[in-house]
């Protein structure tokens, strides 16, 4: 069964590097992606973009915060199911415990390194619930 991705990245390197690294475990997942939050929920709403089996988002984003999304997506009866996993290049601690207050799933920190992107993704694909 086909897994869809939703990556809220404002960094368009890291939003291609996902989406190949996605590919390269799982050919047939789809992946959307888009920078912003704003952008995020537009498309959501409009159905230009299916529902996510989960979301990717970045903390430092342009017009809404990682937070504000994630705050947003748990309030709302449409989206609050949906596992959201924060994916930032933050190592502080009390990122992480924001992002598990806020009822993030999880809290990854961008690899820097191509296969460990590729490995986490082999977990999370694995783990997704159809």
């Amino acid at each position: 069964m086909k897994k869809r991705f939703l990556l809220i990245d404002d960094d368009s390197d890291d939003r291609e590097l996902f989406s190949e690294a996605l590919t390269a475990v799982d050919p047939v997942s789809i992946c959307d992606r888009v920078p912003d939050g704003e952008e995020a929920f537009d498309k959501l709403a409009s159905k230009q973009i299916d529902m996510p089996d989960i979301i990717f988002l970045d903390i430092n984003l342009p017009t809404m915060s990682g937070w504000q999304i994630l705050t947003e997506l748990k309030q709302k009866e449409d989206y609050k199911q949906i596992p959201v996993i924060i994916y930032s290049t933050s190592t502080n601690p009390k990122d992480r415990s924001t992002a598990e207050g806020l009822g993030a799933l999880c809290f990854f920190t961008k690899p820097a390194n191509y296969r460990v992107l590729k490995s986490m993704l082999e977990i999370v694909v694995k783990n997704i619930e159809n």
